[in-house]
């Protein structure tokens, strides 16, 4: 009975010795007032804040800054293009002012123009409402990519199904740019080796 008390005892003892260090990890940590809501852009790798709405009221009437983007790719492949598999390209633009930002995607099918040599071609026309175009720059990146086509078969052997998985791929930013004038194709010319 009495090495059942000390027992006990220690316990309790142990319990109160240990409490504040628990009741320590739920203490409340102060956050900032200051929030800023937006969104990670996976294609530029940015975090793009939100406007608020009291803002559209400040900001001046914009006209639309227009244009178009075209990237046109050349890409060697070093093994060949699997059976059911096609080449893919993509590109992207992204423009980020305080209180505007933007960004145009497109992609396009690869052709074979000679031995193991692939070109495609990507135009996206863009139409921003930029403060201040003149002083703004363009993010650009590129990304080229095989997908292959697998039919998978059920493990009862009852059902098929045809489903795509992306093979190798190379996937980069290039050198941003300087928004050009209202109205102008831009072109960038792009290597790729997969």
């Amino acid at each position: 009975m009495q090495k059942r008390n000390v027992i006990l005892a220690f316990v309790v003892v142990l319990f109160l010795v240990c409490a504040p260090f628990g009741f320590a990890q739920f203490e409340t940590q102060t956050r900032s007032s200051h929030r800023t809501l937006g969104y990670f852009n996976s294609d530029t790798g940015l975090f793009e804040p939100f406007r608020p709405a009291a803002e559209d009221a400040e900001l001046p009437p914009v006209t639309p800054t227009t244009g178009t983007l075209v990237f046109n790719f050349t890409i060697t492949l070093k093994s060949p293009l699997p059976k059911n598999g096609i080449l893919v390209c993509s590109a992207a633009g992204a423009v980020i002012e305080t209180g505007f930002s933007a960004d145009e995607g497109e992609f396009g099918f690869a052709k074979l123009q000679s031995g193991n040599t692939y070109s495609c071609s990507v135009s996206m026309p863009y139409s921003w409402l930029l403060n201040s175009p003149s002083t703004d720059k363009i993010i650009l990146s590129y990304k080229a990519e095989i997908l292959e086509a697998v039919q998978i078969t059920a493990t009862n052997g009852t059902g098929t199904s045809v489903t795509s998985t992306s093979g190798r791929f190379s996937s980069q930013t290039i050198a941003s740019i300087k928004v050009p004038a209202n109205g102008a194709t831009t072109t960038e010319t792009v290597s790729v080796t997969l």
